[in-house]
């Protein structure tokens, strides 16, 4: 499974980024569609069999482009878009800890636990994302797929393939359009490459 995140928005791209969680469906920026037309070059000479991408905007239009490569469909799967973030949704991480000391403490501390306020728990992101990707790898078994997802549901399933909790995970990088690649075997997955991002060179 190739694992992409999908290419920027105008939301990733200001400065300090605004949380877009499930509810801010904005389509990719300029810069967004360049990265996403360089890895789907990237990925033009794999035998890839399926495309598979959350069905938020973003996520489609990066897998759009690569699925036009290999005269594929896109499928949207909706248990890997992207973490509910509740009451946090549109604001920036300044503005949260301004405005919900409490709540932005007890989330980093242990976001597993204690989730967006009105949203998931990292805890219950990672049981929806990891039912999904097995579901896909186990479907096709033997064959290379692409899927194209988001931020926080890839850094809770890297995390997890790397053992690292979920506090410390939250924070593994992931670039707009970076490759993750996930290997399944007997039922088990691997991690193999990680925000791999040389095609956006």
């Amino acid at each position: 499974m190739y694992l992409l995140r999908h290419g920027a928005t105008p939301p990733n791209l200001v400065e300090p980024p605004v949380m877009q969680g499930d509810g801010v469906d904005e389509p990719l920026a300029p810069i967004g569609r360049d990265q996403a037309t360089r890895v789907a070059a990237a990925l033009a000479d794999r035998p890839i069999r399926a495309i598979y991408a959350s069905p938020m905007l973003r996520a489609m239009e990066t897998a759009s482009l690569v699925a036009e490569r290999h005269g594929l469909p896109v499928e949207p799967i909706d248990s890997i878009r992207e973490v509910k973030v509740g009451i946090w949704e549109g604001s920036n991480w300044p503005e949260v800890e301004r405005n919900y000391p409490a709540e932005y403490r007890a989330f980093r501390d242990d976001p597993g636990k204690n989730g967006y306020p009105g949203g998931e728990t990292l805890q219950q992101l990672l049981d929806r994302v990891t039912a999904a990707f097995g579901e896909l790898m186990g479907r096709h078994a033997g064959e290379e797929i692409v899927v194209a997802a988001h931020s926080v549901v890839n850094r809770v399933y890297v995390g997890s393939l790397l053992d690292i909790s979920l506090a410390k995970g939250y924070f593994i990088p992931q670039a707009n359009c970076c490759v993750n690649i996930v290997r399944w075997r007997d039922g088990k997955a691997k991690l193999l490459t990680f925000n791999a991002i040389g095609h956006l060179q």
